[in-house]
């Protein structure tokens, strides 16, 4: 059976439904028409009803039991169960009048509960308990008049157009112990402190208004405090098992853990520990982990994400909400173990390219001074019948210093943390600045300062060789530039710059020079971002002072270094390379 419901009756549902209510009060709900009139005001209210659509077929089943219950209420027909049944329907008309929009929205509930709440107090409670007549039949006035006054208003109310909502339930429990407790706290006050009906009902009512206020002030006390509210939604979310706290066991098991197997492991076992689950399975792909703890039943549930899939067992199947706080458990820890794998390959993504920036800065070295020993068998070959023994005066000065670089090179591949130091002084390091680049065609334009001043001369050198070498192949392609070396070394600070006239480098280049490698076609285009990241590990300064056409320089400056900066510098090595390593920028 299907029951139809025409739109202009549906908007009339409340009102005929309380209307049917009060007439069938008034010819006494005991009596024939009474009982036929509560009938009719059961068929309104299965009409209004908002739980089950009034669309909904009925099977046989379902109107066995719905017919049941009719006869069951006309059996037990009483002031108490009236009553009862009165608060029942206020409880479900309030829970109805939340989820309006507006109070516009809601008049036709709120006139509604109010007419039931006055019939409650004034009309079913006083006619099954001791109260005088005159009590009595003012009350029932109220009552009667409350009735005439208020239906009709909710009628007229209704007739705008509304739509259909569902009841909020947990108001709607609310207001019906909130009315249970108003009438036995009542008689309760009638039978205990001897006092007639009307102050007794004063009392509770206040009574009740004192207890509800502080409860809702205990739910939300304000300022600054949280109340009880915040702890029952807590506890409403987690079952028993407060989600701050897993997110804190698991953050504490993976400071402790020292691999992800461990990790998802000691997790387990603390999710173990969660109200009304009885075992744990796990298994995932990467890293590649299994096991279980407990007994994994029937009655299991399998959550996956990020690769990580747990089956939670329980001892009965698991409600909706359950199974919602369990899926956020098991994606925490998953989040929890991805950045643990995260980790793990960064830190194994640092130790190669530590490794691949180590054996590009040697294979840069390597490279220069291949370079220089070519330069030097081309100039002997060309100059040794000519002028043999000023070929051999080249290969005494030339020879030792080569084979000294590669003796620093072999040095810096045993103790890579130590690759800029090499503590010298300025006068030295500079006579040995013009061995060595005095016929490369460089203006050396002199060293200023003090020529006793400790410098490190390994980082200098790697920088004037990187230097020298980009604008000697800059001179190839533009002919007649200068190229222009200078010193300066004082205390405070010392500072070597090499110039040259060529053209100004690219913006976009010349803004990534120093902070990552570059392209470059000679080479691998890191050899001055390497010295630049040694520089800074040294607490030097490594900068593109000029860059226009006609003027590109860079300047290396630093304070004065000393043989007691050594213990200090290698402390603090320079991190790791980004990106790829290779030559010369």
């Amino acid at each position: 059976m299907r029951i139809k419901v025409r739109d202009w009756a549906r908007q009339s549902l409340i009102a005929g439904m309380l209307g049917l209510f009060h007439l069938a009060l008034l010819a006494n709900f005991q009596s024939p028409l009474g009982r036929v009139l509560l009938m009719a005001h059961l068929g309104a209210f299965l009409l209004w009803q908002p739980v089950i659509s009034g669309s909904q077929r009925m099977g046989a089943t379902a109107l066995a039991v719905l017919a049941a219950g009719i006869a069951a209420f006309q059996f037990w027909l009483s002031w108490t169960s009236l009553s009862v049944w009165a608060g029942l329907l206020a409880a479900l008309i309030a829970g109805q009048a939340l989820p309006r929009e507006n109070l516009r929205a809601r008049l036709p509930e709120l006139f509604g509960f109010a007419y039931l709440v006055i019939v409650i107090v004034a009309w079913l409670v006083p006619d099954g308990i001791t109260v005088e007549d005159s009590a009595r039949a003012l009350f029932m006035q109220v009552a009667i008049w409350a009735g005439f006054a208020l239906i009709p208003l909710i009628l007229v109310l209704e007739r705008s157009e509304r739509r259909r909502v569902e009841p909020d339930p947990v108001v709607a429990a609310v207001v019906l112990l909130a009315l249970g407790a108003i009438v036995l706290t009542a008689i309760a006050f009638m039978f205990l402190a001897r006092s007639d009906y009307p102050t007794a009902l004063l009392h509770a009512v206040a009574s009740v208004a004192c207890v509800l206020a502080l409860l809702g002030w205990l739910w939300n006390p304000r300022g600054g405090f949280s109340g009880i509210a915040l702890l029952m939604s807590r506890r409403a979310l987690a079952g028993g098992f407060s989600l701050e706290e897993w997110l804190r066991r698991v953050a504490a098991v993976a400071r402790a853990a020292e691999t992800s197997e461990q990790l998802v492991s000691d997790a387990a076992k603390a999710l173990a520990e969660v109200p009304g689950i009885s075992g744990i399975s796990w298994s995932c792909e990467r890293p590649p982990l299994a096991g279980d703890i407990g007994e994994v039943g029937r009655a299991a549930a399998r959550f996956e994400h990020s690769g990580l899939a747990i089956t939670i067992a329980s001892r009965r199947p698991a409600d909706a909400p359950t199974l919602w706080r369990w899926d956020l458990m098991v994606l925490i820890l998953a989040e929890f173990l991805r950045g643990r794998e995260q980790a793990e390959q960064l830190s194994e993504l640092g130790y190669l390219r530590a490794i691949h920036e180590t054996g590009a800065r040697l294979a840069h070295d390597v490279k220069n001074q291949l370079q220089s020993l070519e330069t030097l068998l081309w100039a002997i070959d060309q100059g040794f019948d000519r002028d043999p023994s000023g070929a051999r005066a080249i290969l005494r000065r030339q020879l030792p210093m080569l084979a000294g670089r590669i003796r620093l090179t072999l040095d810096r591949l045993r103790h890579p943390d130590e690759g800029a130091l090499e503590p010298l002084a300025a006068g030295d390091w500079w006579q040995r600045l013009l061995l060595r680049h005095g016929a490369d065609g460089v203006e050396f334009a002199g060293l200023a300062g003090d020529t006793s001043t400790a410098l490190p001369a390994a980082l200098l050198d790697r920088f004037l060789d990187n230097a020298i070498l980009n604008a000697s192949e800059k001179r190839a392609i533009e002919p007649g530039i200068r190229i222009a070396v200078r010193a300066n070394c004082e205390p405070e600070l010392c500072y070597v710059e090499i110039e040259d006239s060529g053209s100004a480098i690219d913006g976009s280049t010349a803004a990534r020079l120093f902070g990552r490698p570059v392209e470059s076609e000679n080479g691998l285009g890191v050899g001055l971002y390497q010295v630049a990241r040694e520089a800074e590990a040294l607490g030097w300064d490594l900068r593109l002072a000029e860059n226009c056409d006609g003027a590109v320089r860079f300047v290396l400056s630093g304070a004065a270094f000393s043989l007691q900066d050594r213990d200090a510098a290698a402390a603090s090595p320079p991190p790791p390379a980004p990106g790829r390593s290779g030559d010369r920028a």
